[in-house]
């Protein structure tokens, strides 16, 4: 079996893949200080849990946060006996990068392009809501184009409750309306439909930019929640980076 990684800042999703089929996929809090004991501890226990059985073979790795790959790579290694592949210069993705500097592309934004062009097989766009919420646009013959980063739906809420004095941390939840008739919805109505024009503005410019035509698929922690306020949209899929990751495991064998 395969364990694909996707490192995030706030979220680690992890899946096992056994050739044919997903087995079983996770998510945890990204905790830098972790170490790579602490890390087999909840992985042995999330195994047990679900009755999984079997040898993992190869630890296939994207990470956001420099710190844990090292401590992935010790994981992997150490704990799983896994070969470690981690995401990056030099592995092979079958995509060309047509980037100014293609180092700096984001391991994960490069899995999730791979596995948005893999689905649809021509021009695509794969929007990742995470921490920030990120597209990444494939032309035609399988080239990663270019790059769009905003800030994350939970990092604006947060940042606008740390940066002003009476406006209160919120839950997240799709407003009824665009007008809010308390604090809490009028916090609601403007970032949370705010953050779906945003992405549904920057899909069609993205869509111009790429000639008229591209589907697009949406991932991340806040894809589902969002979705029905998305109409640039034609997929969600929570666990795109993962298939992402497969696929360029599969390409560097």
């Amino acid at each position: 079996m395969i364990l694909a990684a996707d490192i995030g800042n706030s979220l680690i999703t992890l899946g096992l893949h056994d050739g044919e089929a997903w087995r079983a996929r996770f998510r945890l809090r990204t905790v830098p200080e972790k170490t790579a004991d602490e890390y087999a501890v909840l992985l042995q226990n999330l195994f047990r849990l679900r009755g999984l059985e079997g040898e993992v073979s190869r630890v296939v790795l994207a990470s956001a946060v420099p710190p844990l790959v090292p401590v992935f790579r010790e994981l992997g290694e150490g704990w799983l006996g896994a070969e470690v592949l981690v995401v990056g210069p030099g592995v092979r993705t079958g995509l060309s990068i047509r980037t100014d500097n293609p180092a700096e592309v984001g391991p994960d934004l490069v899995a999730n392009a791979v596995a948005a062009y893999a689905r649809f097989q021509g021009n695509c766009i794969a929007v990742d809501f995470g921490t920030a919420t990120s597209f990444v646009a494939v032309a035609e013959p399988g080239a990663l184009v270019g790059v769009a980063i905003a800030p994350g739906l939970r990092t604006g809420m947060e940042a606008l409750a740390e940066r002003t004095a009476q406006l209160p941390r919120v839950p997240l939840g799709l407003p009824s309306a665009a007008l809010g008739r308390n604090t809490v919805s009028a916090i609601q109505a403007g970032t949370i439909l705010g953050h779906a024009a945003l992405v549904d503005g920057l899909v069609r410019r993205i869509r111009t930019e790429l000639g008229g035509k591209a589907k697009t698929v949406a991932t991340g922690e806040w894809a589902t929640l969002l979705s029905p306020l998305l109409s640039e949209v034609e997929v969600v899929d929570p666990w795109l980076t993962l298939e992402g990751l497969r696929l360029i495991s599969a390409r560097n064998p």
